[in-house]
């Protein structure tokens, strides 16, 4: 407990001395507390620029074949059965659309809120997913997308009362 203590505040300091690696660890752990469902991947890799004061994020988001599909399950009495019916196509692929640029924000908005020694003026942060190509049945990792942000103007940004979309592009 008392050596836990000693590092934890040894990690504090080298974080409010905005050492490169104490904020990449910080910003590891600000992403690594944001709870998501079981089907989304929470991986990401980041890289700290302290002369620019950008932070590059690569964060892994969830394929749509990982997006749940149920509606809902109704009971039928005079069958003695449950009966599923589920979301269609097209909704589907627009709640995914949605889903990805709400990641997206959300993900920097927690990284910008919570640099309490303003360590970080940019963030570029890079969408990828991992899933199967149709085409070829081989498993492929493509860059969805990818935004740069600076703090100042992100910050304005009231997140409450935007299109996700729009707010993105």
């Amino acid at each position: 407990m008392q050596r836990e203590l000693k590092q934890w505040e040894t990690e504090k300091q080298e974080y409010s001395q905005k050492l490169p690696e104490a904020i990449v660890d910080y910003c590891e752990l600000v992403l690594s507390k944001s709870e998501y469902p079981d089907y989304f991947p929470q991986e990401f890799d980041l890289d700290y620029n302290p002369e620019t004061k950008i932070l590059i994020v690569n964060y892994c988001l969830p394929p749509l074949d990982r997006i749940p599909k149920l509606k809902e399950v109704k009971y039928v009495r005079s069958r003695d059965e449950l009966v599923k019916s589920f979301l269609h196509e097209s909704f589907l692929d627009r709640l995914y659309d949605s889903l990805i640029y709400q990641i997206t924000l959300r993900t920097i908005h927690e990284l910008y809120q919570s640099d309490a020694v303003d360590a970080i003026d940019m963030i570029v942060l890079n969408g990828w997913v991992e899933s199967i190509d149709k085409a070829s049945g081989h498993k492929v990792n493509a860059c969805i997308l990818s935004i740069q942000t600076r703090r100042e103007e992100f910050l304005t940004i009231n997140l409450a009362k935007v299109d996700p979309k729009s707010c993105f592009k």
